[in-house]
């Protein structure tokens, strides 16, 4: 069985008990997709103690997931550091004002 299948087992039988996950809840399912750091460390913590926890980070591993909080890990890449416009093409700085060789 894969990870994702022993995944949505274990949310039908937790579902079958009257139960969800937290980030099933209505309200704040979208912290776990946030484009926020903030809000993925809040749902990265509210998976403390999820009974599905190991289960969901397994099948984030099979179907490695780049984006987003899964199995209490937030997954998403750290922003890439941006090219400030004082910088040159071989990463001398120069002055703002200064123009492009032609």
């Amino acid at each position: 069985m894969t990870a994702d299948e022993q995944l949505t087992r274990r949310l039908v039988d937790l579902a079958a008990q009257g139960r969800r996950s937290r980030c099933g809840e209505a309200g704040s399912h979208e912290l776990w997709l946030s484009d926020d750091a903030t809000d993925r460390a809040l749902a990265a913590r509210w998976c403390t103690g999820c009974p599905v926890l190991v289960e969901c980070g397994a099948a984030a591993d099979e179907h490695d997931e780049r984006f987003g909080v899964f199995g209490g890990v937030d997954r998403t890449p750290p922003p890439a550091k941006r090219k400030s416009a004082a910088t040159g093409v071989r990463g001398e700085t120069r002055h703002p004002t200064c123009q492009e060789p032609s």
